[in-house]
């Protein structure tokens, strides 16, 4: 198998007014770690996750009918449409696979793209191969000042003095200084524990420093699906890196933020943001982002079992958080077996950014009535109070699915944002 990271897959823009563990699998899976293998015979198990309820692990004739969204086509844009570039093989990397990919610039970086991806040898992730050697299934970091000539760097996987079988889930974003901070997860290859969630720095993109990692399981909990943001306002939090992940806990699953004020030394105790109070929570996905005039942190997640992705946010530095808000109603569960990724369940994947304005923007994938899946978008421009009923982005007339999407978020020089989404596209 052979598969490399590009670097543009699909793009869309939108210039909006201010108003207005890892078993051996045969393809490259969706989500990468089984966070609670503790129970796994468990009746409510799916795909290694717990859902609400019993109906997980039914055949799919049995399985629920969770519906579909409306179809709402967003407006067309007015400005002029994106020119598609020369896509670059970025990973270079036979016989691998490179997938949840994310980049990163700043006006601090002098043009400097830094970018990441998860790096996996199906079934043959090796915990003694050296770095950047057939078999090493750390993340891969590149970096590039003209977005054609890239330089990669593998991560560490040793960490407390523990060599670690694979890395994944990772996530990068950069201070306003210039400097880098790129997140991850690191876990056995046999065994649940112990696991972690790692923190690196730089300021080229090549050459990283490990930092504190930000937790460290050596027994029972599992951290899943991590993602950071940082502040880069002039806020009393500014540099503070934010970082959010869901802890799996025997059959509970909530949703966790630390941060660090001192450049990864040390990190906070971790807070729960999700309101829910049960021994059965199912969230997933955590996704944070900072409104960069104020220094407010907003956090973002899935609950897999209310169908719900929901938003929150904490006006002191993540110490306190406020009450969770329903952002986007979906249709998928966990996941939706669509035919690809390796035959994992698909979800929303959604993303979360705070344009200049103020305004916010989730961008997700879900069952769109008669279309497949579909990239839809909502916004708030209020804080988070309320959300727009979300529009179809993507211009598929038929039923090819669109998913895994992201964004960025940036002055359009009206008073309003420029928002890009890009996302995986099977037409």
């Amino acid at each position: 198998m052979k598969k490399s990271l590009v670097v543009v897959l699909a793009l869309i823009a939108l210039s909006l007014p201010l108003a207005a563990q890892v078993p051996e699998f045969a393809g490259p899976p969706q989500f990468l770690t089984f966070p609670i293998l503790l129970h796994v015979s468990d009746s409510a198990l799916d795909h290694g996750h717990f859902v609400f309820g019993g109906e997980a692990a039914v055949p799919a004739p049995l399985a629920p009918d969770r519906g579909a969204a409306a179809f709402s086509a967003a407006p067309v844009s007015t400005t002029a449409a994106i020119v598609a570039g020369v896509d670059r093989d970025v990973s270079n990397s036979p016989d691998s696979y490179e997938g949840e990919t994310g980049a990163v610039s700043s006006a601090a970086t002098l043009a400097r793209i830094v970018a990441g991806s998860n790096h996996i040898y199906p079934g043959a992730c090796n915990a003694a191969a050296a770095p950047g050697t057939f078999g090493d299934c750390a993340p891969l970091a590149y970096s590039s000042t003209d977005g054609v000539v890239w330089a990669k760097a593998a991560l560490p996987r040793v960490w407390n003095g523990t060599a670690f079988g694979i890395g994944f889930d990772p996530g990068v974003d950069v201070d306003k200084n210039g400097t880098f901070y790129f997140t991850y997860g690191v876990a056995p290859l046999s065994r649940n524990f112990p696991n972690a969630v790692v923190a690196v720095k730089s300021t080229d993109g090549v050459n990283w420093t490990q930092l504190t990692p930000v937790t460290f399981n050596r027994s029972r909990n599992f951290d899943d699906k991590y993602y950071l943001a940082v502040d880069r306002s002039n806020s009393a939090f500014a540099n503070r890196v934010y970082v959010s992940w869901d802890r799996n806990q025997g059959n509970n699953q909530i949703l966790l933020l630390s941060s660090s004020s001192d450049g990864g030394a040390t990190w906070t105790t971790p807070v729960k943001v999700n309101d829910g109070t049960t021994k059965f929570e199912r969230v997933i996905g955590a996704y944070p982002a900072v409104d960069q005039a104020t220094g407010v942190v907003y956090d973002s997640w899935h609950d897999y079992a209310k169908d719900i992705i929901f938003v929150d946010k904490s006006a002191n530095g993540g110490s306190t958080w406020g009450t969770d808000v329903a952002a986007a109603h979906t249709h998928t569960g966990f996941g939706v077996n669509i035919g690809c990724v390796g035959g994992r369940a698909q979800g929303p994947a959604h993303a979360l950014k705070v344009g200049p304005s103020g305004t916010l923007y989730v961008v997700y994938a879900d069952a769109v009535a008669s279309r497949g899946f579909d990239v839809l978008l909502t916004k708030s421009t209020n804080g988070g109070a309320t959300w727009s009923a979300p529009v179809t982005l993507d211009d598929d007339a038929g039923a090819a699915d669109q998913f895994h999407p992201t964004l960025s978020v940036e002055s359009n020089g009206l008073g309003g944002d420029k928002v890009t989404v890009t996302f995986y596209d099977r037409r």
